[in-house]
């Protein structure tokens, strides 16, 4: 799957990296909620009561970085909490962050966001998933460990399962190597 997103990036109609020449699919917000939640389930056991997962609201953009483009919608939100697939929001900085970032929350975790879904065609859409672990004021200071992955996720109504993954390399988010 990244070799073809790889060979996608290279042509001159498309230059977006994530869903490249794919359009945004316009989903119903509780179908948006439960696409994003396999996304979640295809690198977390979020049934874990141990694992805390924050939502991070800004969407991922098409092209290489993190800059915001555009917010979920809040419907999207709520529906994501109240299914548990995540336990609160936490939007860290986008720049100039060295480490882990700080996250008012229980339990040490992960803030995840998303990429708009991408048609890929039939029931089938294309989501990227990015993670990065955060720490509360009181856990203290843990590891740094970021990535991001695609996902085509198949389905309908509630029923969504992530049944192909690709791993996105650094350069991507704009991180050296």
């Amino acid at each position: 799957m990244l070799a073809a997103i790889a060979v996608a990036a290279c042509t001159k109609e498309d230059t977006s990296i994530r869903g490249h020449g794919l359009s945004v699919e316009s989903v119903p917000a509780a179908t948006q909620a439960r696409i994003y939640e396999a996304a979640a389930r295809g690198s977390f056991d979020i049934d874990d009561p141990s694992l805390s997962l924050l939502l991070d609201g800004r969407l991922l953009p098409r092209d290489i970085g993190l800059a915001s483009a555009g917010e979920l919608p809040s419907d999207v939100r709520t529906a994501m909490r109240r299914n548990g697939a995540v336990k609160g929001t936490c939007e860290p900085p986008l720049t100039g962050v060295r480490g882990t970032v700080h996250c008012k929350a229980d339990l040490p975790g992960y803030v995840v966001r998303f990429s708009p879904v991408f048609k890929v065609g039939g029931d089938t859409v294309e989501v990227y998933l990015y993670a990065q672990k955060y720490d509360t004021p009181a856990s203290g200071i843990s590891e740094t460990l970021r990535f991001e992955r695609a996902y085509k996720i198949v389905g309908s109504g509630d029923r969504w399962r992530a049944v192909a993954e690709g791993r996105i390399p650094k350069e991507v988010r704009g991180e050296p190597r």
